[in-house]
């Protein structure tokens, strides 16, 4: 059988450590004849433990000896279903359904994290759990709280759709190639959102345009949202984004959409 190697153009760090492995199916809990959706299967190491629970993996990945590999290894597996895409470009709404919600899981890559999760946010109605390998970093960017050093759009964002845990860190000698940096595996369920498809936009619009200038004061960074007068205004527009709850952020969502062209 061919050797895959790992292409840097795609982030590839395989975990090859078994023992971490059978904790991050631990973690995931797949049930016989649930379906999965793993993106990024690799080399399959992962998708290899979640067939032996006699899940159903929907298996997303992007380079295609990968794919031709990963089809010669699980030929004799009717559970896994494999896709050639990039899963930012792939239409989630082929495999997702809002009355019976999966669960996704994946070892993601450092520059697919953010604009990937930013999109599986608008399914969160359709998602039950999702439990990634990531960058400790980015970890601790989700589950960071207010006024903390790693507090930012991703934390509230995060925290706006679901709830962000840590369940471990893992030593950078479990890949390959070796990272620089530790990584973590993070899980995050989603919350029931009340929120009209109009107030999750506008929330995102007001936590990207507070975020992306946050060193100034809200009244400062969000003046182009702000109508006329800031009577009744429920946040003191002298604080800074870093300092805001998610509840905070809402409450200010909801007054801009009340009393601004938001």
């Amino acid at each position: 059988m061919t050797t895959i190697y790992p292409k840097k153009r795609f982030g590839q760090n395989f975990l090859i450590d078994p023992n971490i492995l059978r904790k991050i199916v631990e973690v995931i809990d797949p049930q016989p004849g649930e379906s999965l959706i793993e993106i990024g299967p690799g080399r399959g190491a992962l998708t290899a433990l979640l067939l032996e629970r006699q899940s159903i993996v929907h298996a997303i990945e992007i380079d295609h000896k990968l794919v031709d590999y990963l089809k010669t290894t699980f030929v004799d597996r009717p559970n896994l279903y494999l896709y050639e895409a990039d899963v930012l470009d792939f239409d989630l709404a082929t495999l997702l359904n809002p009355n019976v919600p999966q669960k996704i899981v994946g070892n993601l890559p450092y520059n697919i994290i953010s604009p990937l999760l930013f999109k599986l946010f608008e399914f969160s109605d359709c998602i039950s759990q999702m439990v990634f390998l990531v960058q400790k970093e980015i970890a601790l960017r989700l589950c960071a709280k207010p006024s903390s050093k790693d507090y930012g759009i991703l934390s509230v964002m995060a925290r706006f759709y679901t709830s962000p845990r840590i369940e471990f860190h893992v030593s950078p000698r479990v890949f390959r190639p070796v990272p620089k940096v530790f990584s973590s595996v993070i899980t995050l369920v989603p919350e029931k959102n009340d929120c009209s498809p109009m107030m999750r936009s506008a929330f995102r619009k007001v936590v990207r345009t507070a975020f992306n200038q946050r060193r100034k004061t809200l009244k400062n960074a969000l003046h182009e949202l702000l109508p006329t007068t800031l009577l009744n205004c429920p946040i003191d527009l002298q604080r800074r984004a870093e300092t805001l709850s998610v509840a905070e952020f809402i409450s200010l969502t909801d007054w801009l959409q009340a009393n601004s062209s938001l």
